[in-house]
Formats: C-alpha cells, sequence, structure tokens
C-alpha cells in the first residue's frame, strides 16, 4: 500500500520540488532588484519630507517598507518555506 501510495505521490514530489527550486531563484533575483528600488523611494520620501509634504513622505516610506527585504519577499520566504515543509512531509510517506 505504501508503495502504491509513493508510486503516485513521486510526480507530485518532483514538481514541487522543481517550482520550488525555480521560486527560490526568483526570490533572491527580486529581493535584489526590489533593495535597490526601495532604496530609491526612500530617497524620494526623504525629497518629500525636504519639501514639506508628509503625506506623500510617509506613503513612501510604507511602500519602501513592503519593497524593502523586509516586507513582501520576507513574506514570500516564509511561503516557499511551507511549501517545502509539505514537500518533505510527503517524502516522508
Amino acid at each position: 500500500m505504501r508503495l502504491v501510495l509513493r508510486t503516485i505521490l513521486f510526480p507530485v514530489i518532483l514538481i514541487m520540488s522543481i517550482m520550488l527550486a525555480f521560486s527560490k531563484f526568483i526570490v533572491s533575483i527580486s529581493g535584489v532588484v526590489l533593495g535597490v528600488i526601495s532604496f530609491l523611494v526612500t530617497l524620494g520620501s526623504l525629497a518629500c519630507f525636504v519639501q514639506n509634504d508628509p503625506v506623500t513622505g510617509i506613503q513612501a516610506l510604507i511602500i519602501a517598507f513592503l519593497l524593502s527585504p523586509y516586507g513582501l519577499p520576507k513574506i514570500a520566504i516564509w511561503i516557499i518555506a511551507y511549501l517545502e515543509y509539505g514537500k518533505d512531509r510527503l517524502k516522508e510517506i
């Protein structure tokens, strides 16, 4: 019974492994690009504060935080970690 279940789940595990490897690559590349964009948005928000436009400056700081490595890339890494955990649980069967 266990051998039959492993045989059925093998393609699913293989596809998950390929998708996770590709996702890790995309997240690492996008983290660098988003970090640069976050830096530029932070400079723009500082310019807004200098020009006495605090509302736009605060909005830009929030966007810069979401684009920084602590924002959206961290959420993507968290999702990938849970998918890897699921893949490992399927391998244990």
